[in-house]
């Protein structure tokens, strides 16, 4: 089996599972309850919290946990336009994954004012387009770090010291990219932040929203007051734990050879292929690249029979007929969209993954197309 699919929900790590197991039977107490083993839990999860905080240069204090990606974007968007008495209108980008543009859409219906930043070719936002469509009743923008289907990494350094100039909130999904990049949110200006452990060796149901102290913020739901009352409810402490040990076996900027290797055989191979977001600065461990006349939805089945594992889209969207709205905002054709194919590797990937992976593409297409 060859997985190239890191993207949608990435392996555990060993030593993640090892830590899971070690946290289920000795610190099962709940980390709120007023005896010895609940006070142990207690630190194990500040421990976690401190580790987490300090691979994106917070405060331990601004890390409030979710179960992932999608509550983290969603407590985000709605935490801090609900939180606004007087601003009512959010910005957010064209090739945002579903939670975002889903709950600012939510919101919109319910009154709010919602603008969709547009992307060039590439895929990148721009600033100064950005810049132009602040308002004075701005609330919130709302722009991922790296797009999860193509890799594009976003100019986030440039957009931060222009909403941070203009005091106006920025929420930067990093799910794509947290693990796999660097990532500082004082340098960067970020002032709310969403990571998952899936993506990067870690649990799923695990997941973490940063949360600058200066920004106003109210909760999805009530209950408790854990996590500063923002994400009540007992923490999934051994899937934290996860979390933090996942974060200690990764390495940063991850690997790129494998995606390397894997787009020059198919760019050899297939003169005409194009690799989206190919000119500009990608993550390390994703490639977008478009087959002419080999439609994804076809193409991936015979993969599969071959134990190879890719995906077309977004795993959230895979059940959708509609194309790839990433892509075609970056001016792919309904059809393009549908010969694309993402490949995302990982710290059990190979070299050698790259070659068989090529090999079962050519057999499938001079077989079936």
């Amino acid at each position: 089996m060859i997985y190239f699919d890191y993207a949608a929900s990435s392996p555990v790590y060993l030593a993640v599972l090892d830590a899971m197991d070690t946290f289920s039977r000795e610190n099962y107490a709940n980390p709120s309850s007023l005896y010895t083993i609940g006070y142990l839990a207690k630190n194990l999860l500040h421990e976690s919290r401190q580790t987490l905080a300090q691979s994106i240069g917070a405060q331990s204090d601004e890390i409030v946990f979710t179960s992932g990606g999608t509550e983290s974007n969603n407590l985000a968007i709605s935490g801090v336009l609900r939180a606004s008495q007087q601003k009512k209108h959010c910005i957010v980008g064209c090739t945002e994954h579903q939670s975002v543009l889903a709950a600012a859409r939510a919101l919109e219906r319910e009154g709010y004012t919602l603008n969709i930043l547009s992307c060039d070719e590439n895929g990148v936002y721009s600033p100064d387009t950005l810049k132009r469509m602040i308002r004075p009743e701005t609330a919130l923008v709302s722009l991922q770090v790296a797009n999860h289907e193509t890799g594009v990494i976003q100019p986030i350094e440039q957009i931060g010291s222009i909403t941070r100039a203009m005091r106006v909130p920025l929420h930067c999904d990093a799910v794509a990219a947290y693990g796999h990049i660097p990532l500082d949110v004082r340098a960067l200006k970020i002032d709310l932040l969403s990571a998952s452990a899936r993506k990067m060796g870690g649990p799923s149901g695990a997941g973490f929203l940063y949360v600058r102290n200066e920004i106003a913020i109210l909760p999805l739901f009530f209950g408790g007051s854990q996590e500063r009352g923002l994400r009540p409810g007992s923490e999934n402490l051994p899937a934290i734990a996860g979390f933090a040990k996942a974060l200690t076996c990764a390495k940063l900027p991850a690997d790129s050879s494998v995606r390397d290797r894997l787009q020059a055989l198919l760019l050899e191979r297939y003169p005409s292929a194009q690799v989206n977001g190919g000119t500009v600065a990608r993550l390390p461990h994703i490639l977008s690249i478009t087959l002419a006349g080999v439609a994804s939805e076809r193409l991936l089945p015979l993969l599969s029979a071959a134990g190879i594992y890719v995906s077309a889209r977004a795993a959230c969207a895979g059940g959708e007929r509609e194309p790839s709205h990433v892509l075609v905002a970056m001016g792919l054709s309904a059809t393009q969209a549908g010969e694309t194919l993402r490949f995302s590797s990982g710290f059990g990937s190979k070299l050698s993954d790259a070659d068989e992976a090529l090999n079962a593409i050519d057999f499938a297409i001079q077989n079936h197309f």
